[in-house]
């Protein structure tokens, strides 16, 4: 019986202790994060988007002193991946690495999608954009304006090739297409690494692609670079001309990245999210990481800007590709 009082009289003076000191119940809890995070990219190993994720996973993992691990599931034009995030337990153990190609293009796209990009995702905060830049053939005039007049001269005889129907680089080559007021005959492939081939052997015309892809084909003296989507000239290649310096200051072509997560992560999750993001973005590896595509430091951002700049993006993109009839399925 004494030892059964001494035990409640330990334990009165412990509760005592806990509520003087301010805690409560849920103090007890695990503060986030206490276990390692999956960050979900869609594209393959070794792909410019993977090397990002990796090099901002690097570097969150030092400010969340947990692994973020990078977890790469292909397929679907990236809506696999997407689903994952948009699906997993909103507790901030699970994220994705966006693309325009997962939140914008695959909205015009496709018909119906296991998610919905507006209700079940939200934004951590932006990482980066890159530009596209249109390649030519050696075959093909070494300007863009004497390209176009030479697409003017053979309408639907000059093509230009894509990673595939509906990929980024189609609807930027439609959208090119249009402003320049030429018809062009889309190629078809299996990813950019073909089309790139081809391009260089004279058996595809044109190409949008990023400069970290065609500078090399270009330097090789395989193809010409005719144009950069950046709005001004990018310090990558001082000496290609911009499309603004080209007569197309609207013409838009870049693709961006973000973070994000499920929909109902919580507030205070998602700013610790954030504020690792950026800082991983201020990380010299990760800057220059970046300048070697040509790509622009979107950080410092958060979660309502990037909610945003997705918002923005579908509403300019998503129409125009609606309107394309392209058949996906």
């Amino acid at each position: 019986m004494k030892m059964h009082r001494r035990s409640l009289a330990i334990a009165a003076a412990l509760a005592t202790l806990v509520s003087s000191m301010g805690f409560s119940g849920q103090s007890f809890a695990q503060a986030f994060p206490h276990k390692p995070i999956r960050l979900v990219t869609a594209f393959g190993n070794g792909s410019v988007n993977d090397l990002i994720a990796r090099d901002v996973a690097r570097y969150m993992t030092d400010s969340l002193g947990q692994p973020v691990v990078v977890d790469t599931r292909v397929g679907g034009g990236g809506s696999i991946a997407t689903d994952i995030v948009a699906k997993a337990a909103p507790d901030g153990y699970t994220i994705g690495l966006g693309t325009s190609s997962q939140l914008v293009m695959n909205v015009g796209l496709f018909k119906s999608l296991p998610f919905d990009v507006d209700k079940d995702l939200r934004s951590i905060g932006l990482v980066a954009r890159t530009p596209t830049v249109i390649v030519a053939s050696t075959s093909m005039p070494k300007t863009l304006k004497e390209v176009i007049a030479y697409a003017k001269a053979n309408p639907g005889k000059v093509t230009y090739g894509s990673a595939g129907t509906g990929a980024v680089n189609h609807i930027f080559g439609a959208a090119f297409a249009r402003a320049a007021d030429v018809s062009l005959l889309h190629v078809p492939y299996k990813g950019s690494g073909p089309a790139l081939i081809d391009l260089s052997g004279g058996h595809v015309n044109l190409l949008l692609d990023s400069l970290i892809s065609t500078a090399p084909i270009a330097q090789q003296g395989r193809a010409h670079l005719l144009a950069i989507s950046t709005d001004k000239r990018s310090p990558a290649a001082p000496d290609l001309p911009t499309f603004a310096e080209l007569g197309f200051p609207t013409l838009e072509a870049f693709t961006w990245n973000n973070l994000f997560a499920p929909a109902k992560t919580p507030d205070d999750i998602i700013a610790k999210l954030n504020a690792a993001l950026n800082k991983a973005l201020t990380e010299p590896a990760v800057k220059d990481r970046l300048a070697q595509g040509a790509s622009e430091n979107l950080g410092p951002s958060t979660p309502a800007q990037a909610d945003a700049f997705g918002v923005a993006q579908r509403a300019k993109w998503v129409p125009f590709i609606r309107a394309l009839k392209i058949d996906v399925n």
